[in-house]
């Protein structure tokens, strides 16, 4: 998620010396489907040719180990230079112009258009890649992230009927929504900021708009660079914050404007400890409890974990390699990429994404089951990415649908409908 941007930049920089070819090795199932890859093009602007990779071969003639890696072919063949991990812009482009003048000196380099032209596929309407939703005092807010835009709506809630009030544009990637005293903010995580949205406009309140270079440093938050802040939940007065970037989570104090870290080391594992030593993995959704301790989803690990006030512990999940889709209780269950949690009733709802249906997880048991009807129902949501609920009402952001639905007390679902 990283990388991509600087893919783009260096499509930009080298426009009619460089072709980019991206190779998809999924980790998950759903992720070595075409028409999924597709899709996630669509859904993050790729417009260069992707191969799918879903056995593994070109990972394993290029000797590949991380994810992401780069590698530089130049045009006689030769591999010139491979990159693991989120290499900076900068020293990948001096990489490719040492390839781009050597070539030009041996004579090999021919300059023109990109000879690729993959098939582009766009859909547009009301919504695009909804993420998140949430309501806030009859007022439904909207991460309409393939738009870029937030949306505020007035809410009907007998007919299950949104009316647009107010736009938020110029997001990179929307995601997070939560309100807290009166207010409601929006993680933006491909802008790398956490933003307070009103009838004034917004205000940033987290992050410089940069990507984080490494751990971030506990500080003032509108001068620190985060690192793909994803889910967000309002707690014991404070703003917490999925930094999925850094696999931790944060709070925000609106007042003082600090940030502080709440769990996590930075590594990328399922480790339970006390918050401050536990070790996270791409937290992308959270969920406030009962005694103000939060859920969350710990997507690269397919896990459901419990933050509290002296440990971090998991209900399901056991490993960044384990997954799939299989009821049961705790270690036993499984669950593929799940991204979003919330509290409705004694139970949390889970997206499980990957699986495309809905997921019940009881945190006193660690029992997890499909949600009854047609919500769990394989099939019946298309990678939903987001899920909250005020008390009464049960939102689901399905993202891959483009659109969003209320799952009834029979579990089917009810598209809202915009006026």
């Amino acid at each position: 998620m990283h990388v991509l941007p600087r893919v783009r930049e260096l499509e930009e920089r080298f426009a009619d010396s460089l072709t980019v070819i991206g190779v998809h090795s999924g980790k998950f199932i759903t992720e070595r489907v075409t028409e999924r890859i597709a899709e996630a093009c669509d859904r993050l602007g790729v417009v260069h040719a992707v191969v799918n990779d879903r056995q593994f071969r070109v990972w394993r003639d290029y000797a590949v180990e991380a994810w992401p890696t780069v590698v530089a072919i130049d045009p006689e063949g030769y591999i010139a230079f491979i990159a693991p991990g989120e290499t900076p812009v900068e020293v990948l482009s001096a990489e490719v112009a040492r390839v781009v003048a050597r070539a030009e000196q041996r004579g090999t380099l021919v300059r023109g258009p990109d000879p690729t032209t993959p098939r582009l596929l766009r859909h547009e309407g009301t919504l695009r890649f909804p993420t998140r939703a949430i309501l806030d005092s009859r007022r439904l807010w909207i991460s309409d992230t393939g738009h870029g835009r937030v949306l505020e709506c007035s809410w009907d809630p007998s007919e299950k009927t949104a009316t647009v009030v107010g736009e938020h544009p110029g997001f990179v990637e929307p995601r997070g929504l939560a309100a807290l005293d009166g207010h409601v903010y929006l993680a933006d995580r491909a802008g790398h900021a956490v933003w307070r949205l009103g009838a004034g406009g917004r205000v940033r309140v987290a992050g410089t708009g940069e990507i984080g270079s490494g751990a971030i440093v506990p500080g003032p938050a509108d001068r620190t660079a985060l690192r793909s802040p994803w889910g967000l939940a309002a707690v014991h007065g404070r703003l917490a914050i999925a930094m999925a970037g850094t696999h931790q989570i944060w709070t925000l104090d609106p007042a003082s404007g600090a940030l502080s870290l709440l769990a996590g080391t930075g590594a990328e594992e399922i480790h339970d400890a006390a918050p401050a030593r536990a070790a996270l993995a791409q937290p992308t959704g959270l969920g406030t409890l009962p005694d103000r301790s939060l859920a969350f989803a710990d997507c690269e690990t397919s896990a459901v974990r419990i933050v509290g006030e002296s440990s971090v512990h998991t209900l399901v999940g056991t490993g960044l390699f384990e997954f799939g889709d299989r009821v049961g209780v705790g270690d036993a269950a499984l669950l593929q990429h799940c991204e979003d949690v919330a509290l409705h009733g004694a139970m949390l709802a889970v997206t499980d994404t990957y699986n495309d249906r809905l997921k019940v997880v009881d945190p006193v048991t660690r029992k997890c089951a499909p949600w009854p009807g047609d919500a769990g129902r394989t099939g019946s949501l298309r990678e939903p990415g987001g899920v909250s609920s005020d008390g009464t009402t049960l939102l689901v952001a399905d993202t891959g649908h483009h659109r969003l639905v209320v799952v009834e007390a029979d579990g089917s679902l009810s598209q809202v409908r915009f006026d």
